[in-house]
C-alpha cells in the first residue's frame, strides 16, 4: 500500500464524518442516554485518539478527536435543555 492511499483514506474518513450529525459520528441512535453516549465517545476515542495512533497518522487522529469531541459538546447541549 502506498502512503498517498493511506493519507486520503483518512482524509475522506474525516470528510465523512463532519458531514455526519452528532449521533451518527458516535454511532448511536438519536435519543441514547448520556450513559451510552459516553460509552460510545470512549470506544472511538481508543481508536482514534492521537496518542494511540502511530505518529505518521497523529494529525489525522487529531481532526478526529476534535470531532468526536464537538459531537459529544452537542450532545450535552441538548440534554441541558
Amino acid at each position: 500500500m502506498k502512503w498517498k492511499n493511506i493519507d486520503t483514506n483518512y482524509q475522506n474518513q474525516l470528510e465523512t464524518l463532519s458531514s455526519k450529525n452528532p449521533y451518527e459520528r458516535l454511532g448511536i441512535e438519536y435519543g441514547a442516554t448520556m450513559d451510552e453516549v459516553k460509552k460510545a465517545y470512549r470506544r472511538k476515542m481508543r481508536l482514534y485518539h492521537p496518542d494511540k495512533t502511530d505518529t505518521f497518522m497523529s494529525g489525522h487522529g487529531e481532526e478526529l478527536s476534535k470531532l468526536l469531541n464537538q459531537a459529544v459538546e452537542q450532545i450535552k447541549k441538548e440534554f441541558d435543555r
